[in-house]
């Protein structure tokens, strides 16, 4: 009887990780998202001081390392907690995790939305809204510019998210086009280098220090000294350096060199989960621009990543992302009101390879992975996420089934997530 299991160890984070690939020739399998051995799920032992990091630092932010901060600040441990809980309080920041999501099997799919002149500002109003509760979004965005939304979604299949998410109003004739956008190269989210990054840029944070006074002084809810705690606090060092383990232990009962040595594995030798700061830019006055770049059809595919990465030298975009099989190949962005956004876009428009730009601006998001955002309700923070693992949507009136499920019964039936 042949095994299920395989007997060759390609686990990630160890050198053999995705080596299988190589059995094929000439051209290894390529795809949005491919399970590999070594992901670590939310729940995992491995992740348990990020767990309890994210589930205290509200009203314990001593779970983080003050006396490394307090050493490279030049701060008192206590000032620098108390700023961090009036952050934290005044919705300011947020705590959250990015995961390499292709590596369990999902795929990652952007997509914009275009609505029509007709469309009034109260169905914009609506739609949004409806973006905002849908939890199957993972991330979200309201837009002003050459489209209206950018919204996010992990899927294991395709179909579910054309019948679930967008079946419901992509017909409305005051849209006008939606185009998906799935991710070839997650490289840059929030400041933060990720998995896709090139080589050395994995976990730096890019936000340079013109753009942290430019931001000080334009606003007035954190000044000088909360924006470099929050730029220390999302510097790359050491796992070892980023938590108090004693702290953690102290919370938990749980070993803090276990606790110390599993989320250093997980982030630094698997490269499939990043730690981050996010900050509320809309709250301090600045919105996201964004560039979604098309380059020449005829252009290969290694260029185009080439092209991301040489973007990835400018330290002013906060967000990078290298699309497939779309009609725009890739999108950068940058802060408004703090970055040279003309410049920016003369850096772009200078590759010879760039057919089209277009542009927009965010004035609102409404998740940041799965996390959300909104914080006129008390829904702030509230992380829901979904998996589509049961669902089959293309089927009218058909309910998510198990085929381990008794004849008839559905997986919310027999208490199963769908």
């Amino acid at each position: 009887m042949a095994s299920n299991e395989s007997t060759v160890p390609f686990e990630l984070g160890t050198p053999d990780a995705c080596a299988w690939k190589a059995r094929y020739k000439p051209f290894g399998p390529k795809g949005i998202g491919w399970k590999e051995p070594g992901f670590d799920a939310s729940d995992s032992a491995a992740l348990s001081a990020f767990n309890i990091v994210k589930s205290a630092y509200q009203i314990r932010p001593e779970v983080f390392n003050m006396k490394v901060l307090s050493e490279e600040l030049g701060l008192p441990a206590d000032e620098i907690c108390s700023r961090m809980k009036r952050m934290y309080d005044e919705r300011l920041i947020m705590y959250c995790k990015n995961s390499a999501l292709q590596t369990t099997g999902f795929g990652l799919y952007y997509w914009a939305v275009k609505l029509t002149d007709e469309a009034t500002p109260e169905f914009k109003a609506q739609l949004a809204d409806w973006f905002q509760n849908k939890d199957d979004i993972c991330t979200g965005y309201e837009t002003e510019g050459c489209f209206d939304f950018f919204n996010g979604n992990h899927m294991r299949v395709l179909d579910n998210l054309l019948a679930s998410i967008m079946k419901p109003w992509w017909n409305d004739p005051r849209v006008a086009w939606v185009h998906i956008c799935p991710i070839r190269r997650d490289i840059r989210e929030s400041g933060i280098g990720l998995w896709d990054a090139p080589e050395g840029d994995y976990r730096e944070f890019f936000f340079t220090d013109e753009q942290m006074e430019k931001l000080a002084a334009s606003q007035s809810l954190a000044d000088l000294t909360d924006l470099k705690i929050i730029s220390a606090l999302n510097k790359k060092r050491p796992m070892a350096d980023v938590y108090d383990f004693d702290v953690l232990a102290d919370i938990s009962g749980l070993d803090p060199d276990k606790m110390r040595a599993d989320i250093a594995h997980v982030v630094e030798d698997k490269h499939t989960f990043v730690p981050v700061f996010y900050v509320d830019y809309p709250k301090l006055g600045i919105k996201q621009h964004m560039f979604f770049i098309r380059t020449f059809q005829t252009l290969p595919s290694y260029r185009k990543a080439e092209i991301a990465d040489e973007l990835c030298k400018t330290p002013e975009f906060n967000t990078i992302l290298e699309f497939t099989d779309a009609q725009y190949d890739m999108t950068c962005w940058a802060y408004s009101g703090i970055s040279d956004i003309d410049a920016l876009r003369a850096k772009i428009d200078s590759y010879s390879e760039v057919e089209d730009i277009i542009e927009c601006e965010s004035p609102r998001q409404f998740r940041r992975w799965t996390c959300r955002v909104d914080d006129d309700t008390d829904n702030w923070e509230e992380c829901v996420f979904t998996d589509d693992f049961l669902e089959d949507r293309t089927i009218a009136k058909n309910p998510a089934k198990c085929r381990f499920c008794s004849d008839g019964a559905s997986a919310a039936s027999t208490g199963k997530e769908a």
